[in-house]
């Protein structure tokens, strides 16, 4: 019986010494890095010291839209012989959990299957389904334990790629809404797991903005954090992405609780860090920032570990495509026909009518201006700068009441630049001063032929788009979201910067000037 009670005594003493009442950690967050690995080196620093100091005190997360963005990231997508360079990226600090983003779902199942498969963390995402088990495609949360304590993280996506990926990139899974998926998921991960720390790992923005779809859709918002952080009680911290826009506040929900919310922003220019002091009797007590990265010395074992992946990627990016005979820029896009874009116009009215479809107009939009491309001899690398995303190419019909309410609809929003489509194979003016709805005026088709605005046209534009990204079919053409699909009649399979490459390889020389066929007075 005394060897029973010191037994007892001696556990409860090993208990008490290995769950201390209470732990510090600090939680950082990357998102949005859009495969710019090589920047990532000012990160890696920062991530390995404080790896080092604070071991598993150290947690890091990372919240998706990572497999889309650069040449070397293209080449290693492409690359079966070889893990991934972001899976060899996330493994080699490594990170503790990670979440999905939309353009890891755009790079196709077959490539993000592989990569999630090389992760060495687990992966979280609640609200996609695989439709054969009607079950998360990827686990919904993870528990974390240290020092005792018992950290949740529960995964999110917004369910507004369904408009912006074709059903041929995701195969058999299904996307749900984000606002409801929280609250069933924190209802039961509380009541199960009962955590010391609940954190949410959502991509998906802050709030939403006009464009977004009305409020009452099933997909709910594209950007629900707020609603979420605001609306489902249970949180204590969420680090969020997507809208590429950093954040480190804290907002008070329905039942007047604190909860953080952080978003480090895109491509490695700051860390969100959450310092978290976890006890056994109390509320966790956080503070939030962002720390810049910037100007911190670039790891050198890190660039040591991905530079097998920029040789790899060099001779590709490096490869000669076209002349380009004069300057372009994405900032003439606003004042009337430009050549940054009427190339892609160019591009795609001649790829469709080789493919078989010929089109009769062509909508394109800017989806860079962070650059501009001077003359010269253009690389590969260039027309990653000139069409940074991997959309493929679509036809659709549309009536030329459509067209007119579709320009309408793109003028009003042309302060999100990727959303600010402009049309070849008409001639119209805008005229910025008039109300909305009255400011685009049709002259005739671009061959003198009349305009009719009740008239069904073959219309070319970006998978994107066609899928209703940005919403000009819905909020501009009064389109119900589920009746797109309907107008869609074909679907490239390649996507459209390679066929943009393939198209002005065969060119030799670019355009000198632009169509000229639409003003702004």
């Amino acid at each position: 019986m005394k060897n029973t009670s010191f037994a007892m005594f001696f556990l409860a003493l090993m208990t008490a010494s290995c769950n201390p009442k209470e732990t510090h950690l600090t939680i950082l967050e990357t998102t949005d890095t859009h495969g710019a690995y090589l920047e990532f080196a000012n990160d890696a620093a920062v991530l390995r010291q404080m790896k080092s100091e604070m071991g598993d005190h150290l947690i890091l997360l990372d919240n998706g839209d990572n497999l889309q963005g650069t040449p070397y990231q293209y080449c290693s997508n492409r690359d079966a012989e070889h893990p991934n360079l972001v899976s060899a990226t996330l493994n080699f600090f490594p990170y503790d959990v990670i979440g999905v983003g939309n353009h890891d779902v755009e790079a196709g199942k077959t490539v993000f299957d592989r990569f999630f498969s090389e992760v060495k963390m687990p992966v979280v995402c609640a609200n996609v389904i695989d439709e054969s088990t009607g079950k998360p495609y990827w686990q919904p949360y993870v528990i974390l334990k240290r020092d005792g304590f018992k950290i949740a993280v529960l995964g999110l996506l917004t369910p507004y790629v369904v408009t912006w990926v074709p059903d041929r990139l995701r195969p058999g899974l299904r996307f749900e809404q984000a606002e409801a998926s929280a609250a069933y998921w924190v209802r039961q991960i509380r009541e199960k797991e009962k955590p010391d720390l609940m954190v949410g790992l959502f991509h998906s923005g802050w709030e939403p903005q006009e464009q977004n779809l009305p409020e009452d859709s099933p997909l709910g918002r594209e950007n629900a954090t707020k609603w979420i952080a605001q609306n489902v009680p249970g949180f204590d911290l969420i680090f969020f992405g997507h809208d590429h826009r950093s954040r480190a506040e804290k907002v008070l929900n329905i039942n007047g609780d604190t909860v953080y919310v952080l978003n480090s922003g895109t491509r490695g220019a700051s860390l969100a860090q959450a310092d978290v002091r976890l006890t056994r009797n109390g509320k966790p007590e956080i503070t939030v920032g962002l720390l810049p990265t910037v100007d911190q010395e670039e790891d050198p074992e890190y660039l040591a570990m991905i530079q097998p992946y920029l040789d790899r990627a060099e001779a590709y990016q490096n490869e000669e495509v076209a002349f380009l005979p004069t300057a372009i820029s994405p900032n003439d896009v606003f004042n009337g026909s430009c050549l940054w874009v009427d190339e892609i116009h160019r591009c795609q009215l001649d790829v469709v009518a080789a493919n078989g479809m010929p089109a009769d107009i062509s909508l394109a939009a800017p989806l860079n201006r962070r650059f501009e491309l001077e003359p010269g001899m253009l690389t590969v690398a260039d027309f990653f700068k000139w069409y940074p995303f991997e959309n493929s190419l679509a036809v659709m019909e549309m009536t030329g009441r459509d067209i007119k309410a579709h320009l309408e609809y793109s003028f009003e929003i042309r302060n999100t630049i990727y959303n600010f489509d402009s049309a070849a194979g008409i001639i119209y003016r805008i005229e910025k001063d008039k109300p909305y709805g009255e400011r685009v005026t049709i002259v005739s088709m671009a061959d003198g032929t009349t305009f009719d605005p009740e008239k069904t046209y073959r219309v070319v534009l970006n998978s994107y788009r066609s899928m209703g990204g940005g919403n000009h079919f819905v909020n501009g053409c009064g389109w119900a979201q589920d009746d797109i699909a309907a107008h869609r009649l074909w679907n490239s399979d390649e996507d459209l910067r390679t066929l943009f490459i393939e198209w002005a390889q065969k060119k030799g020389t670019l355009d000198s000037e632009p169509i000229g066929n639409w003003t702004v007075e």
